[in-house]
């Protein structure tokens, strides 16, 4: 009887269509790619973002694409970027090593916005770079006999007449001797920016040479130097209140101090932007310059009489310096990726830090399937005391474990991260799948007022119902899809892959054996 009742359904083309969705759907992916779990279970890291200030959606996807092709071409596994209302930005990584941490950190935390400034005016910018090269026949590479690194890359046709405009005659020929202006090359350069450094510091960098740690080539000049990275330098080793005021009335949008300057809580809360984890400067090695380091300053080049002559040009390099090739190979990887990716379009900075345990995570899980399958018996169970039928009990169980099972299928094709709010919408499902089966069953099993009502009939009238749900349940689900809510977007697509995969597969099939079943 069973045997032949079971041929039967197998007879509904529906059926088939739904074993199949679950063996091809459920099982194979499960099988091949496995269940992907995020920071919430398997432990890890996430890091909050904040934007410098609150962005429409489109700057907001823009941002987060370009963090993520970032942290790409990083070569970083496992790694999630997403929106979080207007201004932030959450990124979680599967990993808690430190190194790790420090690299997404220092990838994150760049603007990447690229400047040139040749006499004081920017003469390129990001915008301005069409390809970077890392082909060592192009000049890509360390050359560790004199600690420099190159990463060549050519210029766009206007950003190259620009620059021919402002290259033109910077270069003199005075007694048979040629001097050139140099080319100041700026990775996030802070604008309208005042430095305060202390009294030693300050005449320690009174006059800096070409590349840190070479004492070659003529020295810049503090004074140079202010004039071609466009911003102000106080040397002061205490905050005042008189200096305050002073910065105040300069109208500057952000002060940079040495870490030795003292006073600095002055500095809070005013009209211009200090933040104490951004722009309090730690020294630099021995052989680098601080100064360098807190304007961004990548490199400094000669100019040359070859392109001071009113020619366009259309290839150019960055150059930097390095102790090592571990060192200049990091230096070089963070360029390549900041160039490639290019700039944000709103400055960025990193608001908190927070971190789980893979041992926490692991009990997690395990706490979750123990709770799962307890949940699914303590359901089945009601459902067994409301019909007093294990047919259909297992009927509807069956059918809802199949909607879990083709749910996390999908969600592994798509390479879908399972965090806390992925499982809740399963869970939603769950409870709606069960809804929808009990109204069916009730739909069919009440009397009608009207007697030539079929069994066809109450399904449709039970489906109309589902449908209806399911509609409101759409329309509430699309908001936080659309509104960059992304601590929500786990919730909302589990959600609405199990109200697609309930309402077209699971639910009609789940209706065909009814009509059959009674």
């Amino acid at each position: 009887m069973v045997d032949g009742q079971a041929r039967d359904f197998l007879k509904i083309w529906r059926v088939r269509i739904l074993i199949g969705a679950i063996i091809l759907l459920g099982i194979a992916p499960l099988m091949l790619m496995g269940v992907k779990f995020g920071m919430d279970f398997v432990g890890g890291t996430m890091i909050q973002l904040e934007l410098d200030e609150s962005v429409d959606s489109g700057v907001m996807t823009t941002t987060t694409t370009i963090l993520q092709e970032r942290l790409n071409r990083y070569g970083m596994k496992d790694i999630s970027v997403r929106p979080y209302g207007d201004q932030y930005i959450t990124v979680t990584i599967s990993t808690n090593e430190t190194s790790a941490l420090e690299d997404v950190k220092d990838v994150l935390s760049s603007q990447g916005k690229f400047e040139a400034i040749i006499d004081g005016v920017i003469t390129l910018r990001s915008e301005d770079l069409v390809e970077i090269s890392t082909n060592p026949q192009d000049g890509y590479g360390y050359l560790s006999s004199t600690g420099q690194w190159r990463v060549p890359f050519t210029i766009s046709k206007e950003g190259s007449e620009r620059f021919k405009t402002h290259a033109d005659g910077k270069c003199n020929k005075t007694e048979g001797v040629v001097t050139c202006e140099k080319i100041y090359m700026f990775i996030d350069r802070p604008d309208n920016a005042i430095l305060i450094m202390p009294d030693s510091l300050y005449e320690k960098e009174s006059a800096m040479f070409m590349m840190p740690g070479e004492e070659r080539g003529d020295p810049i000049t503090i004074d140079k130097f202010k004039h071609n990275a466009l911003i102000e330098i106080v040397n002061a080793s205490e905050v005042t209140p008189e200096l305050v005021q002073q910065i105040e009335q300069g109208n500057y949008s952000r002060v940079i101090v040495h870490e030795n300057v003292t006073g600095i809580e002055l500095l809070e809360n005013k009209t211009f932007k200090f933040d104490k984890n951004r722009d309090v400067v730690s020294a630099p090695t021995s052989s680098e310059y601080w100064l360098w380091k807190a304007v961004n300053l990548e490199s400094i080049l000669n100019l040359t009489p070859g392109v001071t002559s009113g020619k366009a040009i259309r290839e150019a390099v960055i150059e930097g310096h390095a102790p090592d090739w571990e060192t200049a190979s990091s230096e070089l990887t963070h360029m390549v990726v900041l160039l490639k990716s290019g700039s944000l379009p709103v400055g960025i900075s990193i608001a908190s830090t927070n971190t789980v345990s893979p041992t926490l995570g692991k009990t997690f899980i395990n706490d979750l399937i123990t709770m799962a399958v307890l949940a699914w018996f303590a359901v089945g169970f009601i459902v067994l005391l409301r019909y007093r039928d294990i047919k259909l009990t297992a009927l509807m169980m069956s059918a809802s474990f199949s909607e879990v099972l083709i749910i996390l299928g999908i969600a592994s094709l798509l390479s879908w991260e399972l965090d806390i709010a992925s499982i809740a919408g399963i869970i939603a499902v769950v409870g709606t799948g069960v809804d929808s089966f009990i109204i069916i069953v009730d739909e069919v099993k009440s009397g009608s007022t009207e007697e030539e009502e079929t069994v066809v009939d109450k399904v449709k009238k039970a489906f109309r119902i589902i449908f209806g749900s399911a509609m409101t349940t759409l329309a509430a689900m699309l908001p936080l899809l659309t509104l960059g809510l992304g601590l929500m977007k786990g919730f909302a697509i589990t959600t609405l892959i199990g109200l697609f995969v309930g309402v077209v597969i699971v639910r009609p099939t789940f209706g065909k054996i009814i009509e059959k079943y009674f």
